[in-house]
């Protein structure tokens, strides 16, 4: 079984989930977009003593990266900033091709992945998923085409834990292939950027996650929020961080 917690304080910074006994899920909340708060995809993933990020960008005063994985190379995922705030020595980075070629100053261990690979590391294994748009923003012009070849994560950790950080992407059909998620993250803002809500509720009662988290959404836009939870099957606990 899951066990999940999340802090009281809801406009607390950072915000926790704790799962399990000893894994801690944190997120940095809104930053500004555009003039609009906006929950970003941004996570700390805390396990024993490993500290991994996923798309860090507005961390502040946060402890130093074992792993940092970056899913592709847009704002609101990249930050060359926060990324070079959270290295040490042996920070590892694991990020798609787009990201790769602005890591050029950046001297630590870089690996590139796309998706579809299985990588192992000490005391978790991650498997990288497709993130892609079927979606155009304009005529044939797509934000996240698959060509890029932008990437989700799997996280499996020793005890056999899975978090999917989704990315940036549509409904498609490589997600159905998702197995064994205990907590996934999914984007929720919709438009032609990513997942609305009703195709966000599907993937998550599709593949029936003990836990879920929406993010990359405007934090005003609570009536999609509550139709996202409304939508979610009573299977998968749905937890708001705002």
């Amino acid at each position: 079984m899951v066990k999940v917690k999340i802090s009281e304080k809801r406009n607390s910074v950072p915000q926790q989930v704790t799962i399990g006994e000893n894994i801690i899920l944190t997120t940095w909340g809104a930053i500004k977009v555009n003039k609009t708060n906006f929950f970003p995809s941004s996570f700390q993933v805390k396990v024993d003593d490993k500290v991994i990020y996923i798309d860090p960008v507005g961390i502040e005063n946060a402890e130093k990266a074992d792993y940092i994985l970056i899913t592709h190379a847009h704002p609101d995922h990249f930050s060359l900033k926060d990324i070079k705030n959270l290295l040490k020595g042996e920070t590892r980075i694991i990020c798609s091709k787009g990201v790769s070629k602005k890591l050029s100053d950046v001297k630590n261990k870089i690996q590139v992945v796309k998706p579809n690979q299985q990588l192992q590391y000490e005391g978790f294994s991650i498997e990288t998923t497709f993130a892609y748009n079927t979606k155009s923003v304009f005529l044939w012009i797509r934000a996240h085409p698959k060509s890029k070849e932008n990437v989700g994560y799997v996280i499996t950790f020793k005890n056999g834990l899975k978090i999917y950080h989704a990315g940036d992407t549509d409904y498609i059909p490589e997600m159905e292939e998702l197995n064994g998620i205990d907590v996934a993250l999914v984007p929720i803002g919709g438009d032609s950027l990513t997942m609305n809500e009703e195709e966000a509720a599907k993937i998550v009662n599709k593949i029936r996650p003990k836990v879920t988290i929406p993010m990359h959404y405007e934090i005003k836009n609570v009536e999609e929020l509550n139709r996202f939870e409304n939508l979610v099957s009573k299977t998968s606990k749905v937890f708001r961080l705002k």
